[in-house]
């Protein structure tokens, strides 16, 4: 034979289902922020992948121009290697 829950019973039980719910709905929630932010993230990767490719074409530029060697980035001056200045 069953027996009844009590009103007190009854709302503590109520009150768990509907903080799981809550959960659950939260949870949803993160994961579709979740998938957003790894959209933007390979956005964002794919154009760090372009400057990247920018840069590397630059400094071939740069090479060709001056021969091999550095750049200082405080002076914005190309530095020529040892066997460069010969």
């Amino acid at each position: 034979m069953a027996t009844k829950l009590n009103e007190q019973e009854i709302e503590a039980l109520k009150g768990f289902q509907q903080k799981t719910q809550g959960v659950v709905l939260d949870l949803g929630k993160i994961e579709l922020q979740i998938k957003d932010l790894n959209e933007v993230k390979k956005q964002v990767l794919s154009i760090m992948d372009e400057i990247s490719k920018e840069q590397t074409e630059f400094f071939k530029e740069i090479e060709a121009s001056y021969g091999k060697g550095q750049i200082n980035i405080e002076t914005y001056e190309f530095i020529p290697n040892e066997e460069s200045a010969n």
